[in-house]
């Protein structure tokens, strides 16, 4: 399992008060058809009814986070990335501590003039059904989400507020979109080939960037950890892309090296990339989620 774990990662604070203050609710996910174009945000004006339309569409890297206690303001600095598709979100960072993974994916819509993300799974808490309205500020250049939290035992109200700059470029592939790993099939140069089924694992694509997180068992411990990459891709023909992860939980195996990957598509949801490494071959088959 070590072994799957490596090779899958080498070729790919918002949790720290959204894990404790996120209220459930039903996640109805509906198919994932990424638009031809990467529009940024829309300057198209949303009214007090909802109505009109704030295209969040792209990709969108962190410039500064900011927690308020209603007293104090923490800025903390931290580099995370997010993306949207026309339906789903991503978003990953390290965490504070360490370089393993804060990440959560869901859908979102614009509901009532706000922007409502329904997450429906974290690395700190697993598959999960929660709900966060976000007041969205469109900037020159990006945007700022603002998520206010019901107060806690102690009667202090938290503001999380954070700055984002669009880095999306105007591109689309047949790649665009939400996965989720169904399958991991590893060969190494001298043994025979170890299968992992329903691993878990998400992959978003959108305006020439991406996104990979992971969940797993750690064996020591028993407990899950997880891991993710986030950079910008390039196809290089049709059955080939090109990925340069700008951050990860593997600083020196990733960060910067491009990674290619061949490409197959099995119809409009599912493919298969295949990594080579002068250790083995790595085959992953991804479901676009629906």
């Amino acid at each position: 399992m070590k072994h799957l774990l490596t090779l899958s990662l080498l070729a790919f604070l918002l949790l720290c008060f959204t894990n404790s203050y996120g209220q459930p609710t039903k996640v109805k996910a509906k198919g994932d058809k990424s638009k031809a174009k990467d529009a940024g945000m829309s300057n198209k004006p949303v009214n007090s009814k909802g109505e009109g339309s704030l295209n969040m569409q792209g990709a969108y890297s962190m410039i500064k986070q900011m927690v308020s206690d209603g007293t104090t303001d923490s800025l903390r600095k931290r580099e995370q990335f997010k993306i949207y598709t026309d339906r789903y979100m991503i978003y990953a960072s390290s965490q504070l501590t360490d370089s393993l993974a804060d990440y959560g994916i869901g859908t979102y819509k614009m509901q009532d003039g706000k922007l409502i993300e329904y997450v429906f799974f974290t690395s700190s808490d697993g598959a999960r059904k929660d709900s966060f309205e976000l007041k969205i500020n469109k900037t020159g250049d990006g945007y700022t989400q603002i998520i206010e939290f019901p107060a806690d035992s102690q009667g202090r109200k938290f503001i999380l507020t954070e700055d984002y700059k669009h880095v999306g470029k105007a591109a689309t592939t047949p790649l665009d979109g939400a996965w989720k790993q169904t399958k991991v099939m590893y060969t190494p140069k001298n043994g025979s080939t170890i299968t992992e089924e329903n691993p878990t694992q998400f992959k978003v694509y959108q305006s020439g960037h991406f996104i990979w997180a992971s969940t797993t068992q750690d064996s020591a411990t028993n407990k899950p950890v997880s891991f993710f990459g986030y950079g910008s891709f390039t196809m290089e023909g049709k059955n080939k892309s090109k990925e340069i992860n700008t951050n990860s939980s593997f600083v020196s195996d990733l960060v910067g090296k491009p990674v290619m990957l061949q490409l197959e598509f099995i119809g409009k949801d599912v493919y298969q990339q295949t990594i080579l490494t002068p250790e083995g071959k790595q085959i992953e088959v991804y479901q676009r989620l629906k």
